[in-house]
């Protein structure tokens, strides 16, 4: 089952992990084992055979290859492939490596490779946007080091270090010029669900998926006061986490049986359905925006899909391609797209996003539901849009 990796620049990984870190909204399996020893005598022709012929057998998105001759010409034939896949060094993945060990924290965000600029996205709440960096901004250098055309997981790792540590980041923003800021490295205790009861229905703003946020959810949704038929949940600038996070949090409201997502790759089309009943009943509203992405789509995707929530909001991101980790001989290893992730009604999302049932204006994508006032008129406009 593929994982969510993120850019998640403030947890403490698990020694030796590839799934906790880095690169914004891209799912992943486990890394492969390494085969062979890796050693520097590899040649430059042995290593492009070797890639292309990983890439024939894994990569959704295969293309005819041109004359390459060394790492170079082949890390460009990979990116050029999709928008997600890459080619890391020996050191670049070694770094990525060292990075995801215990001792080796964040500033709480991710980061995404847009054409040659890397863009972040801070967590709410976090270091980084309390230090003033919003989502889009565009990172220009990590500790005087320019990040153009670098992996986003090697500009993970130079981001991550000891805690306690500070890391300088060069940012531009659409408006201003390029600013200077520097961040303190720490342990993060990221507050991913939170929820207020009203009068007339449960508001529950959930900003990522988490390892956690399944039993954060499902704990607040036990202990909902007043029992109210609605429950609107909050998704926008949600920007994923975990993919299987996602899936056990759609499944707390689907019955047992019904498809929440299918995962489209060279082999064929496979449907990930609910093992067991639902646990609770309520009547869902989903809010979503345009930073609305990944497995938060998943988790959308799964609960309209199979009429038990309504959208409202706007069209979300559009991010439905699974990636994974090959490592190669010499240490260096590729991340290629392997799969399209898929509605249960066997539609896809990637780079169209999702539709909402019900379209808001701006002025409530900026609003503030955990006030009651503002909750009735959110949910006064749904009912007279669906009546």
């Amino acid at each position: 089952m593929p994982l969510l990796l993120v850019a998640n620049f403030s947890h403490r990984a698990r020694v030796g992990s590839l799934v906790a870190g880095f690169v914004a909204l891209l799912l992943v399996h486990s890394a492969v084992p390494v085969h062979g020893a890796g050693t520097d005598s590899a040649s430059e022709n042995g290593i492009v055979r070797e890639a292309m012929e990983l890439i024939g057998r894994h990569a959704l998105f295969p293309r005819p290859a041109m004359s390459i001759r060394n790492r170079e010409q082949l890390r460009g034939y990979v990116r050029d492939l999709d928008e997600y896949s890459d080619y890391l060094s020996r050191e670049e993945y070694q770094g990525l490596l060292e990075s995801t060990t215990a001792d080796y924290f964040g500033v709480e965000m991710e980061i995404r490779r847009k054409g040659r600029s890397i863009v972040l996205f801070p967590f709410e709440g976090g270091v980084a946007e309390k230090n003033g960096i919003r989502p889009g901004d565009k990172l220009i250098a990590v500790d005087g080091m320019p990040v153009d055309d670098a992996s986003v997981f090697f500009v993970g790792s130079m981001i991550r270090g000891a805690e306690g540590a500070t890391v300088k980041l060069a940012i531009r923003s659409e408006t201003e010029p390029v600013r200077t800021l520097h961040l303190r490295r720490q342990q993060a205790h990221y507050e991913s669900v939170r929820g207020e009861t009203a009068s007339n229905a449960h508001y529950i703003r959930l900003t990522r998926f988490m390892d956690d946020t399944d039993e954060l959810l499902s704990r607040q949704l036990r202990h909902i006061h007043g029992n109210p038929d609605t429950i609107v949940i909050d998704l926008r600038g949600n920007q994923g986490g975990s993919l299987s996070t996602a899936q056990r949090c759609a499944a707390l409201f689907l019955n047992q049986g019904e498809v929440m997502y299918r995962l489209r790759t060279k082999s064929g089309t496979k449907s990930i359905a609910t093992e067991k009943p639902a646990a609770f009943s309520n009547s869902l509203v989903l809010l979503q925006d345009e930073n609305t992405a990944s497995a938060a789509e998943v988790f959308i995707a799964a609960l309209t899909a199979n009429r038990r929530a309504l959208s409202a909001g706007r069209k979300t991101y559009g991010k439905g391609l699974a990636q994974r980790f090959l490592p190669m001989s010499d240490g260096s290893a590729l991340f290629l797209t392997y799969g399209e992730l898929l509605s249960p009604d066997n539609h896809a999302f990637n780079g169209r996003g999702l539709e909402p049932a019900i379209l808001l204006p701006q002025a409530y994508l900026d609003a503030d539901f955990t006030q009651d006032a503002t909750l009735r008129v959110l949910l006064y406009r749904v009912q007279q849009t669906t009546h």
